[in-house]
């Protein structure tokens, strides 16, 4: 009797693991039928039929199905409205917020602007604040509440309290009642045609507009200037000793006869500017402009000692009166 060869052809090697897959499936799916007719599960096997017909149900009645896309356009745009509305709105009323809060800002200095002015008005008449001694109690509580005031008032409101304080000549440089070092005038208009013979010794004036004042006279040292705008001002025989004069605008200014010794001048425009007998002593004037000055006469420079300092010259007048 011959014995069949155990020996598998190539095609059953191929068939065999398609046939041990297929009968794990259906083992699988026979196990899932017959675990749904368990008791426990029962109610939910008849329940998934029922729910699937509600959902049918459910979106017919909504109409969702026969919706078009124009629709879905008209309905996400109504639902729109009232979130576009509500933001409107919320804008608004922030608007309106910071609208009345800068009413109020400026409420408020208006009012610290004459409660300043009526105290003062006080200490110069009751107190005989002009006729006051250096270093009395007067004088400091003037200081103290002109500092003050002018740290909390904008540039415009500084303008006003600086120009009270020249008029009643508590700032005038022969004789300064008021001692404004150290005061903050950042970015001040002081565009004032009068300012002659004023005391801003050490008065931080950053970013001031002083375009064509008249500061002749006046006494500015070691005042900081940095990026002022002195553009056709007049500082003729006034004294900037130490004065921080950085990046400045000094365009046609009138320097006649200041005093800049130890002055910053670097990167500043001096263009146009007339510095007839201007004493520049140890000054620094590393790029600036000095293109088309005047520089007759003028005392601690030279045509080499620019040169070093890379100044622009081009038309210049040198001190010795020669043109560049």
């Amino acid at each position: 009797m011959r014995h069949k060869s155990t020996i598998l052809d190539a095609d059953e090697f191929i068939i065999l693991p398609i046939l041990i897959e297929f009968g794990e499936v259906m083992g699988k799916h026979r196990a899932s039928v017959e675990q749904g007719k368990e008791p426990g599960n029962e109610a939910v096997a008849e329940m998934e039929p029922r729910m699937r017909r509600w959902g049918s149900k459910l979106w017919e009645w909504t109409e969702f199905g026969e919706k078009k896309l124009w629709d879905w356009l008209q309905l996400l745009s109504a639902l729109a409205i009232p979130i576009v509305l509500a933001g409107a709105g919320f804008w608004f009323s922030a608007q309106q917020d910071s609208r009345q809060k800068a009413i109020e800002d400026q409420r408020a200095q208006d009012v610290a602007l004459q409660a300043y002015l009526d105290q003062m008005g006080a200490l110069m008449l009751e107190e005989h604040l002009l006729d006051s001694e250096e270093n009395s109690e007067v004088r400091t509580l003037a200081r103290a509440k002109t500092l003050t005031v002018l740290g909390r008032l904008d540039p415009n409101r500084k303008r006003s309290a600086v120009q009270f304080l020249y008029e009643s000549s508590v700032i005038d440089k022969a004789h300064p009642v008021v001692d404004l070092s150290n005061a903050d005038l950042r970015s001040v208009d002081l565009r004032l045609k009068d300012l002659t013979d004023a005391d801003l010794s050490e008065v931080d004036l950053r970013e001031a507009d002083l375009r064509d004042a008249d500061l002749s006279g006046g006494n500015l040292t070691e005042a900081k200037l940095t990026d002022a705008d002195l553009s056709g001002a007049t500082l003729t025989e006034s004294i900037l000793s130490g004065a921080n004069l950085s990046a400045a605008d000094l365009d046609n200014a009138a320097l006649t006869k200041a005093n800049l010794t130890y002055a910053a001048l670097e990167h500043t425009d001096l263009s146009g500017a007339d510095l007839r007998g201007a004493d520049l002593s140890g000054t620094g004037l590393i790029e600036a402009n000095l293109r088309y000055a005047d520089l007759t006469g003028a005392q601690g420079v030279s045509k080499g000692s620019l040169k070093a300092q890379y100044v622009k010259l081009e038309g210049a007048t040198m001190p010795n009166g020669q043109k560049y």
